[in-house]
């Protein structure tokens, strides 16, 4: 047996949502449920299969991306070889994958699309899986079927509270913000929160697990909201939603009731729907940072993307948000489809006339259920997605090449990142003699502390 150790919390940890609904479902339904965050407790595999070895269950939801294949195959193999429980995963992974889901691993059920329905249906019929809706799952004679779609929860204010109390809540709320971190007070009380399912844009290298977009009202946003923040003393939240920052109507009804609170909060916007008096409205309540979709200073590489935006909006919102001295963090990505090296000189030159030092780039890697995965696979430039998927475990942000659409060769793709990358940076320090001297500064003390 492996000892578990104790790790020393991630600063950024986002709340398990999907999970949390799942489980509330669940304890509402009769069912006796336990949970296991291993994301949060940072437990390697094998402290996984430790604490699974510990205990006997009926049967285990695991819920997954498309990045934690491996993780599943795991899990299952060991559940249904060693505790003989029913296994059923969910999210992402099966939602798009769950042929593969059950072609390789011992699975029984696949959860196509939302669960807090379905979950339910399946424990009651899982004897019946045929006339279970949104599922896939092996038949007797070891076929694969996949079942009518389950169509999805029309108000998502009909969700119940997600099941905190079987939450170590502390965990998720002792967090720096991803987005608005600079301008977040030391040692405050932050938690994510989502708001909404989907995105009504169809960006091509989006893996999008809703279709179409759903969101709580501003009302069932504040009553969910000042639970959190009397019960768990917050003083922050930082929306994680694909698209937060969507209408100025919706913000107007949300953000004075933050104010209220004396929350101070952050969230996701579009270039193309914000403006001044918006941006300025916001920061008067509460909102200290934004997230922009900016992915390239190319209209080239932008219409490639279907992005839906113009370079001309990415200069001025960014502009509206550095005068507003808003913490913005950029999005930025990396080698898709007719990047060369005019699209990274246009790139380097948005950021210089901004006076913007930017931020590292995402090397595109095709997910699962994005338009460019589709492109990928029918350009045959993925032939084994399990293979695909394993690697991607291993090479999300970690310095692999899993698929190259660029002109330059695999081992040319890092280094012309970082070359890039870098080449923003210095513009902006020689405009920022005084920051260029304490970065030196930072560096050399850096180098003297290793």
């Amino acid at each position: 047996m492996h000892e578990k150790k104790e790790k020393t919390v991630r600063e950024s940890i986002n709340f398990p949502f999907g999970l949390a609904y799942i489980a509330r479902v669940l304890t509402d339904g009769g069912y006796k449920v336990e949970v296991l965050d291993a994301q949060a407790l940072q437990w390697e595999k094998h402290e996984v299969i430790d604490y699974l070895s510990s205990g006997s269950w009926d049967a285990v939801g695991i819920t997954a991306f498309s990045t934690q294949y491996n993780a599943v195959k795991v899990f299952s193999d060991f559940l249904k070889k060693e505790k003989d429980a029913l296994v059923i995963v969910g999210g992402p992974l099966p939602t798009f994958s769950w042929k593969l889901v059950l072609e390789t691993t011992l699975a029984d059920f696949c959860v196509i699309g939302e669960g807090e329905i379905t979950i339910l249906d399946l424990l009651d019929n899982y004897n019946r899986p045929e006339n279970v809706k949104g599922i896939a799952f092996r038949d007797r004679d070891g076929q694969i079927q996949k079942t009518r779609p389950r169509e999805y929860i029309d108000t998502l204010d009909d969700l119940p509270r997600p099941a905190y109390e079987l939450f170590d809540m502390e965990r998720y709320i002792k967090i720096k913000m991803a987005i608005g971190r600079d301008k977040q007070p030391q040692n405050t009380r932050v938690m994510t929160f989502i708001t909404t399912r989907g995105c009504p844009y169809k960006c091509g290298f989006c893996s999008r697990t809703f279709s179409g977009f759903r969101s709580f009202s501003p009302e069932k946003t504040i009553q969910e909201i000042s639970y959190l923040h009397e019960n768990y003393r917050l003083e922050g939240i930082a929306f994680n939603d694909e698209l937060f920052v969507r209408n100025s109507a919706h913000i107007k009804k949300v953000a004075p009731e933050l104010k209220k609170m004396q929350l101070f909060w952050s969230g996701q916007a579009r270039v193309n729907l914000v403006d001044f008096d918006l941006l300025k409205f916001m920061k008067e309540n509460g909102c200290i940072g934004i997230g922009y979709g900016i992915e390239s200073g190319s209209q080239k590489i932008l219409d490639r993307m279907k992005k839906g935006i113009t370079v001309n909006q990415i200069e001025k919102a960014m502009r509206y948000a550095m005068s507003l001295k808003l913490d913005i963090k950029v999005q930025l990505i990396f080698g898709y489809p007719g990047e060369d090296e005019n699209t990274l000189r246009e790139t380097i030159k948005l950021f210089n006339r901004i006076d913007h030092p930017g931020r590292r780039f995402n090397l595109i890697m095709p997910l699962p259920g994005s338009p460019l995965w589709e492109e990928t696979l029918v350009k045959g430039l993925i032939k084994n997605e399990a293979a695909y998927l394993t690697e991607l475990e291993k090479g999300f942000g970690k310095g692999k090449v899993l698929v190259n659409f660029t002109p330059w060769q695999d081992n040319e793709i890092y280094p012309k990142k970082y070359a890039v990358e870098q080449k923003i940076r210095r513009n902006y320090l020689k405009k920022h003699p005084v920051l260029a001297a304490k970065s030196i500064i930072r560096k050399i003390e850096k180098g003297i502390k290793n």
